[in-house]
């Protein structure tokens, strides 16, 4: 059976620089989106980065980086969720993404990727309104990881029927 699912999600980093007479503030804000697609998870993301500099001159650069792309097989991936803590309501809800091997996310992380706090989680922020949409991501995610364990054959098609042993002499 084909699964497909979308969710949205943010991640903001933020570097300040404070020189003898000057302060440079870097804001980078990646946008981005998880699919569901049959046996696999496509990444897809943009980082926009706003430098703004103020010193001898006041200034402002901004920066679009072009759409990236990573796509991870249903094999890599052991699960998903929507992260719920107390403190959640001041920072937003956060969804997780589990790898099933350390591997999985290579290509995701780096200087040009996203940055991780643990090569096996990517923890993004999703908004409050996708909350709903998180949980059902996850849902889908976990039966498409659960269909790919039974293998085929066993999903969806009919059992076999029971039989009982007989009291008939």
């Amino acid at each position: 059976m084909r699964r497909t699912a979308t969710l949205p999600f943010t991640l903001r980093r933020k570097e300040e620089v404070l020189g003898m007479s000057s302060l440079t503030t870097t804001t980078e804000t990646v946008h981005g989106l998880l699919r569901l697609d049959d046996d696999q998870v496509v990444l897809q993301w943009r980082s926009a980065r706003k430098t703004e500099h103020l010193g001898a001159e006041i200034r402002t650069d901004q920066e679009l980086d072009a759409v990236r792309e990573v796509v991870l097989p249903l094999s890599a991936l052991a699960g998903a969720s929507r992260r719920r803590r107390f403190w959640d309501w001041l920072r937003g809800p956060r969804f997780v993404l589990t790898a099933a091997d350390l591997g999985a996310f290579e290509g995701v992380a780096g200087k040009d990727g996203l940055s991780l706090d643990h090569p096996a989680e990517l923890v993004v922020r999703i908004r409050r309104a996708d909350t709903l949409q998180a949980d059902e991501f996850a849902a889908e995610l976990a039966l498409a990881l659960a269909e790919r364990r039974l293998g085929p054959g066993e999903v969806g098609g009919a059992e076999a029927p029971r039989r009982f042993p007989s009291s008939d002499p």
